[in-house]
Formats: C-alpha cells, sequence, structure tokens
C-alpha cells in the first residue's frame, strides 16, 4: 500500500506522536517540543524518513494561534522540508497557515519563488536562484537542510522518468546540476542505457508513453440538416 505524507515516519518518537494525536496538539507550551523534533527532521538525510508534515502542520497551526510564538527560521524550514516532499501538496497545505505578512520575509518569499520554478520544471533556474553566485556572501534559503540537495534530486528524476523516453546525458546534467561523469555514474545507477551520442533511453511507463488521441464529435440531426443546406447552397 503506498504511504502518504501523514502517515506516521518510522523516525517519529512515541513522545510526539503522542503529542500528535492527544489533547496537547495545540497547546502553545509545546512548541518547543515540536521545534526541537524539526531540527531533528532537518539533520536526517534519509528522504524516505526526515520529514513528518502532521508534526510540523501542528506547529505552524500553534504559530497562527499564538502569533507571539512565530520562528521563522522553523517555519523556512518546514518549507523546504515541503518543498522535496514526494506529495507535491504538502507545501501548499503548510503556505495555507502562513499570514501574509509571514509570506512577506526574504526567505520565505525566496521559496515561493523556487516553488514556482519547480512546478513549472525550471529546474536550472531553481538551482541557480539556491545557491546564487558564487561571489554571494548571502546564506542559502537551504541551509541547516541535510540531504537537500540528495532529495530535490530524486524528485527531478521523477520529472525526467515521467516525462521523457530519451534525453540527452547534457539536459539532464542542467536539470539535476551534475556535471557528465556524476550524470554517468546515475545512468547505471537507475541501469538507463546511454548510446555513443550521449542520449539515455529511460523506461516505458505509464506517464511517458504516448496515447492515441480519438476525437469525436456529435452533431445533432437539425446541425446536419443547416450543414446539408449550407452546401447545397454554395
Amino acid at each position: 500500500m503506498a504511504t502518504t505524507s501523514f502517515d506516521r515516519p518510522s523516525t517519529r518518537p512515541d513522545e510526539i506522536h503522542t503529542l500528535l494525536t492527544g489533547v496537547e496538539r495545540y497547546n502553545p507550551q509545546k512548541a518547543g517540543v515540536l521545534e526541537d523534533y524539526l531540527e531533528r527532521q532537518c539533520a536526517n538525510s534519509d528522504p524516505l524518513s526526515n520529514h513528518d508534515l502532521m508534526a510540523n502542520l501542528a506547529l505552524l497551526k500553534m504559530y497562527q494561534f499564538n502569533p507571539d510564538l512565530v520562528n521563522l527560521d522553523a517555519i523556512r524550514c518546514i518549507l523546504v522540508k515541503a518543498l522535496i516532499s514526494q506529495s507535491q501538496s504538502d507545501f501548499n497545505l503548510c503556505l495555507y497557515l502562513l499570514s501574509d505578512d509571514i509570506c512577506k520575509d526574504a526567505s520565505i518569499s525566496k521559496l515561493l519563488v523556487l516553488r514556482d520554478y519547480l512546478e513549472g520544471a525550471q529546474f536550472d533556474k531553481f538551482w541557480k536562484e539556491i545557491y546564487g553566485a558564487e561571489d554571494d556572501d548571502e546564506g542559502s534559503v537551504v541551509d541547516d537542510i541535510a540531504g537537500f540537495d540528495s532529495g530535490l534530486r530524486r524528485l527531478i528524476i521523477g520529472e525526467i522518468t515521467s516525462t521523457y523516453q530519451t534525453v540527452a546525458v547534457k539536459a539532464v546534467e542542467t536539470m539535476v546540476s551534475l556535471n557528465e561523469e556524476a550524470v554517468l555514474r546515475l545512468c547505471k545507477e537507475y541501469n538507463w542505457p546511454v548510446d555513443g551520442s550521449g542520449i539515455i533511453t529511460l523506461p516505458l511507463k505509464s506517464e511517458n508513453k504516448a496515447k492515441n488521441t480519438v476525437i469525436k464529435e456529435n452533431v445533432k440531426f437539425e446541425q446536419l440538416t443547416k450543414i446539408i443546406s449550407a452546401a447545397n447552397g454554395i
């Protein structure tokens, strides 16, 4: 059975699970407990177990009810985790709990831009926006998120395999921000054959198969007689 973002991650401690399923779920005095748990999520580089949407939504709800508790850095981390979640709805679920003022924060507004790049498959712009110019001294919005790059590449690879039957190695280099040697290692890992001209053949799946489209037009008898009459009058 497929898992969803609301299933209990294997790394969620019993203490947190009891909090999330009990009467103290939105107790503001427990905000620190959920913030500590968020730090542990951010330190875990395993993309299959390092994102607890239910806990993070509960923390955002606490901030919504108690504006004096708002921690912008925690909100940034929650959004970054949601950004590379396998469930595309996670980011918007978090966003719905944020006020307009919070969304105007520089780091939060930058994450909104990144979300738009991901949704538009503008992966090259995404990478440039994350890390900026080489001489840029400002920290990245994904700082302190272990495994972010690998999690993002995992997400992009899913998009590539759902979109293409064949794709050039050079194109994949740009999309996943890796050099040729690293992309070829990636192809070997996923068993993607690469021909002599640098074209990768991807496995066929329902999403990337060409589908025949049959167009049917339902013309009523009254419309048909008008068409015939008009044709006869030409």
